[in-house]
């Protein structure tokens, strides 16, 4: 039988977002992934024979529903996006969504909406929801996840953040930039 997970895109597979695309394939769902460091990309392909390797974000969203971003910093996250020989916005299903995990400033994740407007891409949906709990978490699926959107978010995105976030750890705080606020305040304590 088919599965009837959505296909994802992962961007970035260091400490964390290694654990966390390696959950999503053991909790069954089509991984493609894209890392600038060919040798991780190599033991994760290895290490998940459900998932496959792109060499570029653009290969990598060619059949995804889902870009999940887990990138360490918004210097690396514009280029992964716009980059005119091998960003993925331009390749990006219509209606797709882009789940970015990364923290960063809320402030950027404004701009992340204004530069896909300018792009003509009002079509995609942004889901600012960074994470917290390390790279063990990460792996096992038990992460604290601070999400927002511009609406409401979708049952197949929820699905997502519910496999990867712990019971009870899955917040959801209202419009777009809320999530990346949270983290900060939640840095700030932790």
């Amino acid at each position: 039988m088919a599965s009837t997970l959505p296909n994802v895109a992962f961007a970035g597979l260091g400490a964390m977002g290694y654990g966390m695309a390696s959950h999503l394939v053991k909790s069954g769902y089509h991984v493609t992934a894209f890392d600038i460091y060919q040798p991780t990309l190599d033991r994760f392909t290895n290490e998940n024979k459900l998932a496959s390797a792109a060499e570029t974000p653009r290969e990598a969203v060619q059949d995804a529903e889902f870009l999940i971003v887990m990138v360490a910093t918004s210097v690396q996250a514009t280029p992964l996006f716009f980059d005119s020989d091998t960003g993925a916005v331009q390749a990006m299903k219509r209606d797709a969504t882009i789940i970015m995990c990364s923290t960063v400033a809320p402030a950027y994740i404004t701009e992340l909406q204004t530069l896909l407007a300018e792009n003509g891409r009002e079509d995609i949906h942004l889901i600012d929801c960074p994470v917290s709990g390390g790279s063990s978490r990460a792996a096992d699926g038990t992460l604290s996840i601070f999400a927002s959107a511009s609406s409401a978010i979708d049952p197949r995105t929820r699905d997502i953040l519910q496999t990867m976030s712990a019971p009870r750890k899955l917040y959801e705080l209202g419009e777009l930039g809320n999530g990346s606020k949270a983290k900060l305040v939640h840095q700030v304590f932790a």
